[in-house]
């Protein structure tokens, strides 16, 4: 069993996926070339030239990631890649929809378009973030969160549960202060906070889910044509109609990538391709299913062994 992964916010910087724009020209250049008419922005030269700050910003990273994304995946598809299986890690769930045809690139270009701008919207009225806590238990992670909540009446959430020992906190930024203040006293515990503007999977994003529900009804969701995971429920979608029920709840649900890993172990995975700007997935099967062979996307050398590999 071979596995298709994708990536999500963060995964973004200047010059990613230029190589396969370069390796394969008439193959991928059209497709950025209307993604820039689609989206009515210069999103082929952000990529290319940035600048950094503007990548940052949700209504421009979020398509960027996708793009990068789908480029690999028509690019591997070139090469006679198949997978078996296909998960997506939060946004990279979308680029992950493009490649089990549940629906088409351009659609799934508006949706993560329209995503950026909703919780871009939440960011400006909500002082929220990001961290990840690395060498600590999850169960330990929600309690110091249940205590800060107590103690300060504010949000805090355990929003991705990557590994047994790393998972991301998200909430308002006071709220985040304090709980790296209890891990700060913890010598074996490392936390990090993360450039991605706002409160992403917590329940501050609720104000944004009428909304995106709303927009969703645009599109008409396919039956995935390969077997597709949840990064939410690490279960295996059985329709169109799930698939658009479950990602309007995606954007306040926490990201149980630990269970995706099981679950690919489960199903006897033996190789895995990450399809995508960085290398973030990849250190997760690495470290998780050591014995599962890893390529990745992010640069040409990367891109060629997996094309020789897979």
């Amino acid at each position: 069993m071979k596995a298709f992964l994708f990536p999500g916010q963060g995964t973004q910087k200047v010059g990613m996926g230029t190589y396969l724009r370069e390796l394969h020209p008439r193959l991928i250049e059209p497709l950025w070339r209307e993604a820039d008419e689609i989206l009515g922005f210069p999103l082929t030269r952000l990529c290319a030239d940035g600048p950094v700050e503007r990548l940052r910003h949700m209504t421009v990273t979020q398509p960027a990631v996708f793009m990068c994304s789908y480029s690999a995946l028509v690019a591997a598809r070139e090469h006679g890649a198949v997978p078996d299986v296909i998960a997506g890690h939060s946004l990279g769930e979308y680029s992950a929809l493009a490649a089990a045809d549940v629906l088409t690139w351009q659609e799934v270009l508006q949706i993560v378009h329209r995503r950026g701008v909703l919780m871009a919207q939440v960011q400006q009225r909500v002082d929220g973030k990001m961290a990840a806590i690395i060498g600590c238990r999850i169960e330990q992670v929600e309690r110091i969160c249940d205590q800060v909540r107590e103690d300060t009446g504010e949000v805090v959430e355990v929003a991705n549960h990557n590994e047994p020992l790393q998972a991301v906190v998200s909430g308002q930024s006071n709220a985040i202060d304090q709980l790296i203040k209890h891990f700060d006293a913890m010598t074996d515990v490392r936390v990090t906070v993360l450039r991605i503007g706002g409160p992403a999977h917590s329940s501050l994003m609720g104000s944004a889910t009428p909304d995106f529900v709303d927009y969703l009804r645009r599109f008409g969701f396919q039956k995935p044509k390969v077997t597709l995971l949840s990064s939410s429920t690490a279960e295996a979608y059985r329709s169109g109609a799930q698939i658009k029920h479950q990602l309007g709840d995606q954007l306040v649900h926490r990201v149980r990538w630990v269970d995706v890993m099981a679950e690919l172990r489960r199903r006897l995975v033996s190789q895995t391709w990450e399809l995508g700007p960085g290398k973030v997935l990849s250190g997760f099967v690495n470290r998780a299913l050591p014995a599962v062979r890893t390529f990745r996307a992010n640069d040409l050398a990367s891109f060629t062994a997996g094309v020789v590999g897979w």
